[in-house]
């Protein structure tokens, strides 16, 4: 957790890029990873995954994805008014995830929308609509995501 000032819906302005922190993972954190929840051989046997499409074991989705939330639930969500997650989507997965590599996260603010309930005319809650990116040494990006959250206002908002 960072012990900082807690960003309200009001706070966080469209195009505002926050930087996450580096993650990497071992060949054989991917293979335990993949073991217990995505045992495909691509993930999991290194004879078979070297002669596959990508010349050696490959961090499943699910794992790319653990690393990727891992750093905003660190850098990122402890410093805003988190009501709760509402999903994820868009996800895309352009590069592989490769053993030994450091990834660089960054999620970036794209939308802050009141959240009117009904016919109420006034809100203390906001939708948070972010880009995530999680990119290799190589600058390529190996997860693109859009995730949406609900955020409180400091202060309520009215129509």
């Amino acid at each position: 957790m960072i012990a900082m000032d807690i960003w309200f819906a009001e706070d966080l302005e469209v195009g505002d890029v926050h930087d996450l922190g580096t993650t990497s993972a071992s060949e054989a954190e991917i293979i335990a990873f993949a073991r217990r929840f995505d045992p495909l051989p691509l993930h999991v046997d290194e004879q078979a995954a070297a002669a596959g499409p990508f010349g050696g074991v490959i961090g499943s989705a699910a794992h790319t994805l653990a690393l990727y939330s891992g750093l905003a639930s660190r850098a990122f969500m402890p410093r805003v008014a988190l009501v709760a997650g509402k999903g994820i989507d868009r996800m895309r997965l352009p590069a592989p995830l490769r053993p030994d590599v450091v990834h660089t996260a960054t999620i970036e603010v794209l939308d802050v929308a009141p959240r009117f309930r009904g016919d109420a005319t006034s809100t203390d809650r906001a939708d948070l609509r972010c880009a995530g990116r999680l990119v290799d040494a190589d600058g390529q990006v190996v997860l693109a995501l859009e995730a949406l959250q609900v955020v409180r206002y400091r202060a309520p908002r009215h129509r």
